[in-house]
């Protein structure tokens, strides 16, 4: 696991929830464990802090890291999507989005591109997405962010013509694969869960959760969450997703302790300074 997305899990799983803001000793004894070094940590954390993610907070002659607003709702929706348990319920709309970007700014048309996918949009046609989902908001944000709002137009449909909602999942979205995908989850993780009771220490129950935890956030690359009323009948990802939640319930207190031995708190940037300890994921049953 690369030291980047060790620490995107690590805020999406933790630190958010403890003011969301981290000294950087922290951060070192957390992903020790891991074989990251130092110097690889401070470069993912400086790589994070240029691409906007967080913001950095000198206090004497120590750091601490916090998330950006950009970073707060990646994490946000992030944790929502892993965590929550839950099929949306479909308003029967589709959220089309269209653009023309010039040639010239093709770079921030591609970083809005894998955004539009990782969001959970599909390409539909050439400068046209579509999702089920009411994500207006997320895709007005993207625009802003990217400077293409003269290039861009959102728009909401009950229709699509000439297809019909189950013609167009199947247009959209390639569901075959993304059963294989979980598939290939349960076969990983199955027998992992079975095994539980080797995993003796605080120390090797997070390590095993937090891999548990990225293996499982790679579906936000790869399944739309789709509403229910789209989805086929047998449906791999509802058993993946109880495989993940009852593991992580079961490493759950085991990683807490081994976090909150090392865990400090900061007076966070929202002046909450409250001093507590790693609580309980709230977005699980």
């Amino acid at each position: 696991m690369k030291a980047r997305s060790l620490l995107f899990n690590l805020w999406g799983d933790y630190i958010q929830h403890v003011g969301g803001e981290v000294w950087a000793s922290t951060l070192t004894a957390w992903v020790r464990p891991f074989g990251v070094s130092e110097a690889a940590l401070r470069q993912a954390l400086s790589r994070m802090a240029r691409q906007g993610w967080l913001e950095v907070r000198k206090v004497g002659n120590r750091t601490c890291y916090a998330l950006s607003a950009a970073g707060r709702r990646r994490i946000a929706e992030a944790s929502r999507r892993v965590y929550d348990g839950r099929d949306a319920d479909w308003d029967g709309r589709w959220r089309v989005l269209v653009y023309s970007v010039p040639e010239s700014l093709r770079n921030r048309r591609n970083d809005l591109r894998r955004e539009l996918i990782w969001t959970g949009f599909a390409h539909l046609s050439p400068g046209t997405w579509i999702s089920p989902n009411p994500l207006e908001e997320s895709v007005r944000a993207l625009i802003r962010r990217y400077g293409l709002e003269p290039y861009a137009t959102l728009f909401v449909a009950r229709d699509v013509e000439p297809w019909s909602a189950p013609e167009l999942v199947r247009r959209c979205w390639d569901l075959d694969a993304i059963q294989e995908s979980y598939d290939r989850f349960l076969a990983r993780w199955e027998p992992r869960l079975a095994a539980a009771s080797g995993l003796q220490t605080d120390e090797e129950q997070f390590v095993e959760q937090i891999r548990l935890v990225h293996d499982y956030r790679k579906f936000l690359f790869v399944d739309p969450g789709l509403p229910r009323q789209l989805l086929p009948e047998r449906w791999r990802g509802h058993d993946a997703r109880r495989l993940f939640q009852a593991y992580y319930a079961r490493l759950r207190p085991g990683a807490l302790r081994f976090l909150e031995r090392y865990f400090e708190p900061t007076q966070t940037h929202d002046g909450g300074g409250e001093e507590r300890g790693v609580r309980e994921h709230p977005g699980l049953p």
